[in-house]
Order: structure tokens, then C-alpha cells, then sequence
């Protein structure tokens, strides 16, 4: 009800006013500032004036109409309809007011229309040109955010320089080079802005030119020297340029003047780690974690550095008291259940992975269904990825694949084949999907359904390696296409030239076409980079038939200690009568 009647509120401000009341004026503001409203809402607090001007009968309507809607609690038929009269009227009341209700709804695509919009009406306006920038952010616009972001610096905020520039990584390169380009440019104007410079050195560091980097990021510690995201820069470019001493001890420094600051303990354990010293990364997190008691960043890299160490108990004690930490918990319910699973505590295991959400929620999902399967609870480990999938609909397609996967391993082929079949009326032309769904095609010998899926990845993404090797070895293994064949696996190993398993497939389909020596050589390269079962079967079975029977046995007997229950190492054994090895 709060909702609904702020919401009414909100058009006497429009209609009062005429011309809608400017998301700057006294009455938009109270009404934003009502706890049913978006709590983020763009106004200010300056007066504006405003040309009255009656709306049109069907603008009134509309709006009427509307927030009649947000009566009711139909936001998207309010947000709608605004919309509608944000572009016909182009009214900056009318548009604020949607803008409003975007924010509430969490409409970033409505928002990211209204941005521009509000600030091309009202070019003065700095919560305008403030939405117009970060809508325009989050399409990738950065020469036009770049706009924005100079008028924010002329009024005194110099902040979103560095977030454009945070964001620019993604850019191409000549739209990077232009970018960097327009800092410099400022940069002559507003010499000892420390954003602007802050901005810039992100760029360089994007750009690869990490002496500059450093240099601008060094003026940047000098003018504010105690801004820890300054810190984190100037120490990060350190390490990257080689000193890294130097940047393990300011950072260091860093923790300890800023203990408040938990970006920068995060930085320092990952900096720790990289030097894969986990003794002397014991010794320094105990130091700061007794320094800063409350500082769970760094109780968390102590207790990653203890399991590293082999210390399960210490690495258990500090994880307990991370479970009660928002931003920790799930991480450490996951790494609790890899100490309870190491510990050979099944029950346990499941139970933190049970309690793991967040980014963790897929590596502990696939951890708890393999425990389940290898305890034979087959069927209780897909009704649980079942519950998943319908708690979590972005994962769904991955969660099917997991499943699959269990079914495949099971060798329950025919179920796994049915599953992906359902997945892909739900996903249709899910990559990932149909490339699982020809794996288990393939298992049931079914090598059509295994083109036929692999071709369809390869209508969308032509390049995809993957599919372009599987697709060839498809052919070479179950036809007699050996020529079109290897030009699939060809062009795999184009893409991805030091890829073992593409070596593989190339040397296989040699093989098959008559051709041992080069096959042999793609094989001992292809064993060179992976230790599997596969690998062994194709080299030992080419050096069979090339008149090398005891370094063939060599290569099986050697996989065969790996992997005892290879069946294809056993069928290539039984078909070439090879005897006891």
C-alpha cells in the first residue's frame, strides 16, 4: 500500500505542476524520499523553474492510467506507459518520474533509454547526465559516456573517469587508443586531477604500457597518498612491472594503516599466494590476522594457506568462524566440504556443500551429486539437481549438463540422451547442451544425431574448436569420410594449435587413412601434453601395427596403472589379440 499511494503521489506532482514538476523541485523529491519509492532515486535538491504547459487529454490519460497501475502494484504497466510519454512529451518531469520507477522496478533497460534521454532535455542537469553516463557504461557507449563524464569533472566529480576507464578493457583497440587519447587531452586541462590521473593509468595498464602506468600512478600516491584504491593501484602496477618485494611490503603497509578496508586484504592474500610460498604466507597472514582480529579477508587466506600446508584442523578452525560472514560463508561451506570429503566424512561433506549458494554454488552442486553417485544414490542426486533447477533458473542449463553427465558416467546413455533432449526443448540451441547431447548420441552409436548436433553448433559459432574436433573424429572413428574428416580436426588444431586432444584426433584420422608416420608423430606429441587413457589406446595401437609390439605394450601397461578400468585400452587390447601385457 506505501508503493501504490507514493505512486499517487507522484502524479499530482505532474499534474499540479503542468508541465510535470522537475525531479529537482521540492514536491518529487518528498515523494521520492518515501520508503515505498526507489531509495535511489536521481533527484536533487535545487529548485527548478519550469514553463507550465497543459498535457494533452490522452498524456493525461496515460499517466492516469499508470498510476492507477501502480495502485494495483502493476509496475510494468506503469513503468510502460511512462516510458511511452517519456519519448512522446519529452518532458523532463514526465521523464524523472519514470525514471522512478524504473529504478524501483530494476528495469536497467528502461533506464538505459532514459538516461540520455533526461540529459539531453536538461543538459544542466547532474543526476541526468549522471544516469546518461552509467546507462551508457553498461551498453559499452564510451565515447558517448565519455561526454558525460567530462561534464561531471567540470562540476566537480571526478569519479566516473575512473569508472569509465574500469570499464574500457572490453573496448576495441582503436576505440581504447581514442579514449586514452580524450584523458590526455583533459589531462592538459585539469593537470592534478587525481581521478583523471587514476583514469589514465587504468588505461595505460589496459593498453600494456606499464611504465607509464607506474609513473602516473606514482603521481597519483603522491597527491593522495592514504586513498587506499590509490594503493591498491600503484602496488598492483609494482608487482606487474617485477617489484615485487616492493609491492608485497606497501601493500602490507596498506593492510595495516587501513584495516577498515577489505579490498585491500583480499589484494594482499592474492599477492601472497601468487608467490606459492605458503609457508611465509602462514607467517605474514598470522601477523595481520592478530593485527586485525576482524578483518575475515585475511582469517580467510589464513585458513587456504593452513589446507595448503596440510593443516585440515587450523584450516577447519579459521572456516568455522567464516560461516557467519555474508560475503564468506558460502566459500567456506565449500571449503569445509572439501576438508570433510578429504577427511572421508561423506555426511558432512554434503551437508556444507548442501549450504553452499553464490559463485561456489556450482563446483559444490557437482562435488555433493559425485559423493551421492559414488555412495549409489543415483536418484536422490538428480532429484537434487532437479530442486536446483527450479530454484535456479539461470543455472538450469549447466545443471542439466551436470546430470547428464552423472547419467553418462553411469553409462545410463539412453537417459542421459532423453534428458538433454528435454533440456533443449527449454534451451533450444544451447551450445553447450547440444554438444553434451551428441557425446551421449555418439555412446548409443547413433553417429546422425552426433552430426546433426555438432553441425548445429557450428551454424552459430563456425569457429568453435571443440565441436570442429569432435565433429572429425566423429567421422574418422565411425565412417569412412577420413578426408572431410581431417579437415574438421585441421581446422581445430588451427584455432587451437597446442590442444593434445585435437593432436589426437588428427593423428587418429592419419592412422585410418593410411598414413602411420605422420600419425605416429601427431600421437607422441598429443602423449606429451596428456596423460589419458585414449591417447594411450590410438599411440599403442599405431605402434602395434608399425612392428614396435613391446614399446606398444610399454604405452598401455602405463596407462593401465592410471587408469586399470579403461575399456577402450582393454577393447584395443582384445582386438589386436595383443595377450597379457
Amino acid at each position: 500500500m506505501i508503493r501504490a499511494i507514493s505512486l499517487l503521489v507522484g502524479l499530482c506532482v505532474v499534474l499540479v505542476s503542468g508541465c510535470a514538476g522537475s525531479p529537482n523541485s521540492p514536491s518529487a523529491t518528498a515523494a521520492g524520499d518515501d520508503p515505498g519509492v526507489a531509495q535511489e532515486s536521481p533527484a536533487g535538491d535545487e529548485e527548478r523553474d519550469y514553463p507550465v504547459q497543459a498535457f494533452p487529454t490522452q498524456t493525461l490519460y496515460t499517466l492516469l492510467a499508470a498510476e492507477t497501475a501502480g495502485l494495483r502494484g502493476d509496475l510494468d504497466f506503469a513503468l510502460r506507459n511512462y516510458l511511452e510519454q517519456a519519448r512522446i512529451t519529452g518532458d523532463p518531469g514526465v521523464i524523472a518520474r519514470a525514471v522512478q520507477i524504473a529504478q524501483y522496478a530494476g528495469d536497467e533497460a528502461a533506464l538505459g533509454e532514459l538516461g540520455p534521454l533526461w540529459a539531453d532535455r536538461e543538459p544542466d542537469n547532474v543526476q541526468a547526465r549522471q544516469l546518461a553516463l552509467f546507462a551508457l557504461l553498461r551498453q559499452g557507449k564510451a565515447q558517448d559516456a565519455l561526454v558525460h563524464a567530462t561534464f561531471l569533472l567540470e562540476n566537480g566529480d571526478g569519479q566516473p573517469l575512473r569508472q569509465l576507464a574500469a570499464q574500457a578493457s572490453a573496448l576495441p583497440a582503436d576505440q581504447h587508443d581514442l579514449l586514452l587519447a580524450a584523458y590526455a587531452d583533459l589531462e592538459r586541462v585539469h593537470p592534478d586531477n587525481v581521478d583523471l590521473l587514476f583514469g589514465r593509468a587504468l588505461l595505460l595498464w589496459q593498453a600494456g604500457q606499464l611504465p607509464a602506468a607506474l609513473a602516473l600512478s606514482q603521481r597519483v600516491i603522491q597527491l593522495q597518498p592514504d586513498e587506499p584504491a590509490s594503493q591498491l593501484l600503484h602496488t598492483q602496477l609494482l608487482d606487474e612491472t617485477g617489484s615485487k618485494e616492493k609491492a608485497l611490503a606497501q601493500l602490507e603497509q596498506a593492510v595495516r594503516d587501513h584495516p577498515e578496508n577489505s579490498g585491500l586484504s583480499r589484494a594482499y592474500v592474492r599477492m601472497l599466494f601468487s608467490r606459492r610460498d605458503t609457508a611465509f604466507a602462514i607467517e605474514k597472514l598470522e601477523q595481520l590476522s592478530g593485527i586485525n582480529p576482524d578483518d575475515n579477508s585475511l582469517h580467510f587466506g589464513l585458513a587456504l594457506a593452513y589446507r595448503d600446508a596440510g593443516l585440515a584442523d587450523k584450516a577447519h578452525a579459521e572456516l568455522e568462524l567464516l560461516v557467519q560472514d555474508p560475503e564468506l560463508r558460502n566459500d567456506a561451506h565449500f571449503y569445509l566440504g572439501q576438508l570433510a570429503e578429504a577427511a572421508g566424512d561423506t555426511t558432512r561433506a554434503i551437508q556444507h556443500y548442501r549450504q553452499t549458494q553464490g559463485s561456489a554454488l556450482l563446483p559444490a552442486t557437482a562435488r555433493l551429486a559425485n559423493l551421492m553417485v559414488q555412495n549409489g544414490k543415483l536418484t536422490a542426486a538428480r532429484l537434487y539437481l532437479q530442486e536446483l533447477r527450479a530454484q535456479h533458473r539461470e543455472q538450469a542449463p549447466v545443471l542439466f549438463q551436470l546430470e547428464s553427465e552423472l547419467l553418462m558416467r553411469e553409462r545410463y546413455y539412453s537417459s542421459a540422451h532423453d534428458l538433454l533432449t528435454e533440456s533443449l526443448s527449454a534451451f533450444p540451441g544451447d551450445i553447450n547442451l547440444l554438444y553434451a547431447r551428441s557425446l551421449a548420441s555418439e555412446k548409443m552409436g547413433d553417429i546422425a544425431a552426433v552430426e546433426r548436433d555438432l553441425r548445429a553448433i557450428l551454424d552459430q559459432d563456425s569457429d568453435n574448436a571443440a565441436a570442429l574436433n569432435a565433429l572429425g573424429y566423429s567421422l574418422a572413428n565411425h565412417s569412412t569420410r577420413y578426408e572431410e574428416a581431417q579437415g574438421f580436426i585441421e581446422r581445430a588444431l588451427a584455432l587451437q594449435p597446442n590442444d593434445g586432444s585435437i593432436m589426437d584426433s588428427l593423428g587418429w584420422v592419419l592412422y585410418r587413412r593410411g598414413q602411420p608416420v605422420e600419425a605416429l608423430a601427431q600421437l607422441r606429441r598429443a602423449a606429451a601434453l596428456l596423460t589419458d587413457p585414449e591417447v594411450a589406446a590410438h599411440l599403442g595401437e599405431v605402434l602395434w601395427s608399425t612392428g614396435d609390439p613391446e614399446q606398444a605394450r610399454a604405452v598401455w601397461r602405463e596407462a593401465l596403472q592410471q587408469h586399470p578400468d579403461d575399456p577402450l585400452i582393454k577393447e584395443t587390447l582384445e582386438r589386436l589379440h595383443a595377450g597379457p601385457l
